[in-house]
């Protein structure tokens, strides 16, 4: 050895607190050049429907999983990093859905649940994206959901309805340069109900068409590209790493990331870039601690691939948050003096599949053949009553439940397997917590201590040399818009 340490040895020494080492710096360079509000990049890193409970969590399951805890945790204590949190009320809620959360970002607005970049009178607004794309700059989008999803949408998009992603799909073009995630659906005019092939239509415009990983991890670096690796939202990762066949088709977040990074970065004018870990919330929405845990270390994986590339510079600002709490999920005190707690914990590492997935194998739907899916698949054994129930639910026969977001499948099979995993949550919906806020690099002073969602979008821009201002509208301006909205059958965003 020639004496000198890399910069993820030195993060972990200086978590480890050894003796005349501290914790390691973003990279010297950044701190002797770097001047102040000087931005020419951001990078806007989401965990979707991530509460605030889960990075500690996800920092434990990794040491059991991977041998090492994560990177963000790490991150978390160096002293050039910058910590806060949003307020990410939405304009008719205290609860926000993904749309409305992405939009006041995006435009620096509060608007209706369900929306996108758009007021309760149908005023449009202007997002982020085109501001920044009509300024010179590249824009990209990265996302393990639809790339016509609501968290990407909500920074380039214009759109009533969240749902109407067929018309979201074709409002990218010629404003965001790097597309990739799910989504194929949206694009191929063999699934569109209008037969327009859209994939035709951007690669006219210049786009290359990539739908399998290894594009993705190639030397290949084509100036626009459209990337979908699946027809709707990308698999969780714990199917991902159990199926030879989805890690070959199937790019990673950080593997999208990464080449998204080496793209936009040869941009002479600077880029925006949004990274989503979407699937940590549909995981959510089902009570799948082990889906949220396996997506958010995915998540993990990708921050430091965005930390890699900013660290040596002094142009660019990085921000990792989350839209919105969901289900609160967090380890409870279990057996004597808790001390059973951690026994509980560890077997999260047992499971081999998402609860999407789950019932795939739950062929057969007797109490023997349940409980014996649930030990094959999860690593827990249930007992006889808990698999009663749950070939009741199966059977539509759904058990008493007294708390009615619980009164389905994935609400009674996370209510069960907490007994066993000590994982408890408040429900199967969004939360109306304050969410993290991470900010490193150029400018990041800018988001300490509790920062409104729709700060975000002008802190952005003034960072970047730009301005705009969106109309916006107060809560008892929109309240008389409230009574003229349809009901919707169920929550689209669930």
């Amino acid at each position: 050895m020639d004496g000198r340490f890399t910069r993820r040895e030195m993060l972990r020494l200086g978590v480890a607190g050894v003796a005349g080492l501290a914790l390691a710096p973003l990279s010297t360079p950044q701190r002797r050049s770097r001047r102040r509000g000087q931005v020419r990049n951001i990078i806007f890193m989401v965990a979707d429907g991530m509460s605030a409970g889960v990075p500690s969590l996800a920092d434990e399951f990794g040491k059991l999983v991977r041998g090492k805890g994560s990177f963000w945790h790490q991150l978390l204590q160096n002293p050039e990093v910058t910590l806060g949190f949003f307020d990410m009320a939405s304009l008719d809620s205290l609860v926000t859905d993904s749309s409305s959360a992405s939009s006041s970002w995006g435009s620096g607005s509060r608007i209706f649940n369900g929306w996108v970049n758009m007021l309760p009178d149908g005023t449009r607004l202007t997002p982020i994206a085109q501001i920044v794309k009509a300024a010179g700059k590249q824009v990209g989008l990265v996302t393990t959901t639809r790339i016509t999803h609501a968290t990407p949408a909500g920074f380039a998009a214009v759109q009533r309805r969240r749902d109407d992603e067929d018309e979201i799909a074709p409002q990218y073009l010629e404003v965001v340069d790097v597309l990739m995630g799910g989504g194929i659906r949206h694009f191929d005019p063999s699934l569109r109900p209008d037969k327009r092939d859209l994939i035709r239509e951007y690669t006219h415009r210049g786009y290359t068409f990539w739908n399998r990983r290894e594009q993705v991890i190639s030397r290949e670096r084509p100036d626009k590209v459209l990337g979908l690796f699946y027809n709707s939202h990308l698999p969780f990762t714990i199917d991902h790493l159990n199926s030879e066949e989805l890690k070959r088709q199937v790019p990673t977040l950080a593997e999208m990331t990464r080449k998204a990074l080496e793209i936009l970065s040869r941009s002479p004018n600077g880029f925006l870039l949004q990274v989503e870990g979407g699937r940590v919330d549909h995981a959510a929405h089902a009570n799948d601690a082990a889906a949220i845990l396996w997506d958010q270390l995915a998540f993990d994986d990708a921050i430091e691939v965005v930390y890699d590339f900013a660290a040596h510079r002094d142009d660019t600002l990085v921000i990792i948050t989350s839209d919105h709490g969901n289900s609160n999920p967090g380890l409870n005190g279990m057996g004597t003096e808790y001390r059973q707690s951690n026994a509980c914990f560890e077997r999260l590492a047992l499971a081999k599949c998402s609860f999407e997935l789950l019932p795939r194998h739950l062929q057969q739907r007797t109490p023997d053949a349940v409980r014996e899916v649930i030990k094959e698949q999860l690593g827990i054994e249930i007992n006889r009553e808990e698999a009663d129930a749950l070939a009741s639910a199966l059977a539509n026969r759904m058990p008493p439940i007294w708390n009615r977001q619980h009164a389905n499948l994935n609400g009674l099979l996370g209510e069960i397997l907490s007994n066993y995993n000590g994982i408890g949550w408040t429900g199967t919906s969004h939360t109306a917590d304050y969410v993290w806020l991470t900010a490193f690099g150029a400018g990041r002073e800018e988001f300490h201590g509790l920062v409104r969602n729709t700060d975000a979008f002008y802190k952005m821009l003034k960072l970047l040399g730009l301005s705009h201002k969106n109309p916006t509208m107060s809560p008892q301006e929109a309240r008389k818009y409230l009574s003229h909205l349809p009901e919707p059958t169920q929550p689209h965003w669930a």
